[in-house]
């Protein structure tokens, strides 16, 4: 990821990306689980002149080493507003401070299951290279972090300076883009490239505002040509499909929050409860307050 960022502050246009490691105690080296020592080039500043947290974590015996003047910078980033990041073990830090709570989270498939047994009010998803949520982002590591890098490249200053970024990092762009790389089952089974792309950046955005246009722009196709591509491989609309995958996360939402259903249906970009019970009930064949109650039963001791 760094090395991604140093090249697009280098790329020749007005992007400038400066990266810090910050410490409660910058005097003190921080050592990694292979050895390396890196000490921190500053001391905690105002959140607010930060574009990004990022927080990486190390294995999980290690995570309860950290300081805890650290672990509260993250909260008051986080409620300064500053999008904070977790990659790999990192979300499991950001999950203990309670920011993942009610939200996805995307987990390696080895901490999988430790993450499920400790935060079962995270929706963790395997599968995915991010999973933005707006204020927290969530990241598996590995290649995975380079893909994130690349589209904050690609947000922030451009196609084409993410392109040279991928370029110069000896990656296809188009092809990093696209690759199914540890994907779950059901994008796996798509054969065309830019639905595949679609249906992935509708998953890792899901909590945020989508329309077919910016759908069709984000993989180079006219909004008539993502249509038919949608109808062709998926039987719908991609309208229909970004409809049915907020509906699913709403349920689960349904299941594992205490939010109201008001609350959860504005969340997923309904206009309004009365426009979210319809299409909750049209999907589901009852409506989110049945539901709800029905799985409140299911688990009554």
């Amino acid at each position: 990821m760094m090395d991604a960022m140093r090249y697009a502050a280098h790329s020749g246009n007005k992007m400038h990306c400066l990266l810090s490691i910050i410490s409660t105690k910058p005097e003190m080296p921080v050592i990694s689980n292979t050895g390396i020592s890196v000490k921190p080039g500053r001391a905690h500043h105002s959140p607010e002149k930060y574009d990004y947290l990022v927080i990486i974590g190390g294995t999980l015996k290690c995570l309860p080493r950290g300081h805890a003047d650290d672990l509260n910078y993250i909260t008051q980033a986080h409620q300064a507003n500053v999008p904070v990041v977790g990659i790999g073990t990192g979300s499991f830090i950001l999950a203990k401070k309670g920011l993942l709570n009610g939200r996805r989270a995307s987990v390696h498939p080895f901490h999988s299951e430790e993450f499920r047994k400790r935060f079962p009010g995270v929706c963790a998803e395997e599968g995915f290279d991010f999973i933005d949520e707006g204020s927290v982002l969530t990241c598996p590591g590995g290649i995975s972090t380079l893909t994130l890098a690349t589209e904050l490249i690609r947000q922030h200053a451009g196609e084409e300076t993410a392109a040279k970024t991928s370029h110069r990092l000896s990656l296809g762009y188009d092809e990093f883009r696209t690759a199914a790389v540890s994907r779950p089952a059901n994008l796996s089974l798509i054969t065309d490239p830019r639905l595949r792309q679609a249906v992935m950046l509708i998953e890792q955005y899901l909590a945020r505002p989508l329309s077919t246009a910016w759908l069709a722009h984000q993989v180079n196709l006219s909004a008539r040509q993502l249509n038919r591509l949608f109808t062709a491989e998926l039987g719908q609309s991609p309208r229909d499909f970004i409809r049915s995958a907020k509906l699913r996360y709403a349920r689960w939402l349904l299941n594992n929050t205490q939010e109201t259903i008001t609350d959860i249906g504005l969340r997923m970009g309904f206009s309004d409860c009365a426009h979210f019970i319809r299409h909750f009930q049209n999907e589901y064949g009852c409506t989110p307050g049945f539901w709800r109650g029905q799985n409140e039963l299911l688990n009554i001791p």
